[in-house]
């Protein structure tokens, strides 16, 4: 059985170790003790959902010195592969391959394993990526004040068109060699095709982590774009226009919720959330902030175009957990404020308009939607922490 094999887009890394589990079992057949028939084993590798950009297929190899080659190869990323009538005996060696991006080997890895009677085997294998990919945002805000109409990424020979989604520019590439030095250009047009900015800067896909900081030229002057870049997944890069800064939010909207969480199924308040977004193109400081008498903590600041995932002590994965405030159940009035400032409020009491509230149910609300986020038909249930909501 594989597990935890996840990635969110490719990583980019000279060796990516996942616990690939396979579990191994084999039976015998009835029959005399001088001439015992035995049926051959199985291999079951459970996938999980795999991730990875421009994903095509996975193929598994099993061989030995004393048993016919096998071979099996899936097609979708959320399949479930089971390899029947292995030949008992030591050594069988398994080749786990996975292809993107139009049949490109991204991944490899084996391992060995002995098929025995009634006998289950657990192994890891440490997979090496051979292709990375690389993802390029750009925060716009959900407003554009920069009139950002289009822009293409130049990287060597490669053009890409970049992707306006809910107040982000984003480029993904497809597959490229690890520890390639390419040429990238960025330029950023207006709707009739003038360059607002533009920038370049020599990258590597690598499998170390770093920090760049690339020099971006305007009409209006010059400016800093800096470059994030993590090995953990594609190497990401995160480009900011040139007026972005770190503030305290000021204005109604700079923030607003997304998702909240008021009626925990089960043990009640110690499973509340809520979550914010950022939809400004500054980094908002939120050390001055409550909602009633919540207060957010020191230090907590919430990068534009970027989500605050934050609940009660017994939800997992929250950017910060707190225990003295909770939500009403049926239909609440919830406000944030920064100082004496109202940045966002939401009432879900509004009978004509109903909100999706019900026990056991969290609602969210697209980014697409934030226009009209004090209707309750803008809402539906879901749960999508730290990302965008998708309603039907």
């Amino acid at each position: 059985m594989i597990r935890h094999f996840c990635v969110l887009f490719f990583a980019a890394c000279g060796l990516w170790t996942a616990m690939v589990t396979l579990f191994f079992a084999a039976c015998s057949g009835g029959g005399s003790s001088g001439g015992e028939e035995q049926h051959g084993g199985s291999a079951k590798l459970m996938l999980g959902r795999l991730q990875i950009p421009l994903f095509d297929s996975i193929s598994v190899h099993v061989s030995a010195a004393n048993m016919e080659n096998m071979h099996l190869s899936a097609k979708s990323e959320s399949d479930n592969l089971k390899i029947d009538g292995i030949p008992l005996g030591e050594n069988r060696k398994f080749e786990v391959k996975v292809y993107a991006d139009k049949g490109k080997q991204i991944l490899k890895g084996e391992a060995t394993a002995d098929i025995a009677v009634n006998k289950t085997v657990s192994i890891p294998i440490a997979l090496t990526a051979l292709y990375g990919f690389l993802r390029l945002e750009i925060p716009l805000g959900l407003a554009n004040s920069e009139n950002i109409h289009s822009g293409t990424l130049f990287l060597d020979s490669l053009q890409l068109q970049m992707q306006i989604e809910n107040g982000k520019g984003i480029f993904n590439t497809g597959a490229l060699p690890l520890n390639q030095t390419f040429a990238l250009r960025i330029e950023l047009k207006d709707s009739n095709g003038s360059i607002l900015f533009f920038g370049e800067k020599q990258i590597k896909v690598s499998a170390i982590q770093q920090v760049e900081t690339m020099q971006l030229h305007s009409t209006k002057g010059s400016a800093i774009l800096e470059l994030e870049a993590s090995s953990i997944e594609p190497l990401q890069i995160l480009a900011i226009l040139p007026k972005s800064k770190s503030r305290v939010p000021e204005n109604y909207g700079d923030l607003f919720f997304t998702e909240i969480f008021a009626d925990p199924k089960t043990n009640g308040e110690p499973f509340e959330y809520m979550e914010i977004y950022n939809a400004t193109l500054d980094t908002l400081e939120l050390s001055e902030c409550r909602i009633s008498q919540l207060k957010m903590p020191e230090g907590l600041i919430l990068p534009p175009m970027e989500f605050l995932f934050f609940g009660r002590d017994s939800v997992e994965n929250t950017d910060f957990a707190y225990e003295s405030f909770a939500l009403t159940n049926n239909g609440f009035i919830i406000s944030f404020y920064c100082g004496n400032s109202l940045i966002d409020s939401l009432s879900t009491k509004d009978t004509d308009n109903p909100f999706p509230i019900a026990r056991g149910k969290a609602m969210q609300l697209p980014l697409s939607n934030f226009m009209n986020r004090n209707s309750g038909n803008s809402w539906c249930f879901g749960f999508s922490p730290k990302q965008d909501a998708s309603c039907p």
